[in-house]
């Protein structure tokens, strides 16, 4: 699982780490600025919410409801979707057969059946649009088979990016240049400037 996590190219803390990283600041800084990145529900603690997606669903004769629910109310399904790729991560496929080895040897997870359900919905509805699982729908399944509490699930991946990030760091440094981003202005232009108490404030 460490391996798995610890380095996955260019994504939102990794780019963090590296922006940072070119300010020639210490590596300590570039990974408090890729963990504070993490910690944003868009990037990090998205195998936690998959455990508490198969709590609510509950048990197998529910996930198409719930799956049909998702669909028409546009709300997100928990460990599906990749911004690269449009297939099932590898990853997921690989953390799929280490759970399936952990229920062999320790037993099974009633958990495990809901997840393949909906593997199994998901891909009828929404394969067309390339949406499989990605690498966090079945890592929480492995981690709470080892006995790891689901709010240490990211900082578990934290632990495994570390290596990524700092390779990264070690990287930039080679041929750094600072990383200066340019913007697009797309607001109105010569505004007149209106005195403060001319202006209409919120309350």
């Amino acid at each position: 699982c460490l391996i798995l996590h610890a380095e996955h190219t260019m994504n939102a803390s990794t780019f963090s780490a590296r922006v940072t990283a070119s300010t020639l600041t210490d590596p300590y800084a570039v990974v408090a600025s890729a963990v504070g990145t993490l910690a944003g529900p868009l990037h990090g603690g998205a195998n936690e919410d998959v455990i508490n997606m198969l709590e609510e669903i509950g048990s197998v004769e529910n996930v198409r409801p719930y799956v049909e629910k998702c669909i028409q109310n546009k709300i997100k399904i928990a460990g599906f979707g990749h911004r690269v790729y449009k297939v099932k991560d590898p990853r997921a496929t690989i953390l799929q057969k280490l759970a399936e080895q952990l229920f062999d040897k320790f037993g099974g997870d009633r958990y495990y059946d809901i997840a393949l359900k909906l593997e199994e919905v998901v891909g009828e509805y929404l394969s067309y649009k390339g949406i499989y699982p990605n690498v966090d729908f079945y890592s929480g399944l492995v981690y709470r088979r080892l006995g790891i509490p689901n709010d240490l699930f990211t900082p578990v991946f934290a632990i495994a990016r570390v290596a990524g990030w700092l390779a990264h760091w070690k990287e930039q440094l080679e041929a750094n240049r600072i990383y200066r981003p340019t913007q697009v202005y797309t607001g109105a232009h010569n505004q007149p400037y209106v005195p403060m108490e001319e202006r209409n404030h919120r309350p």
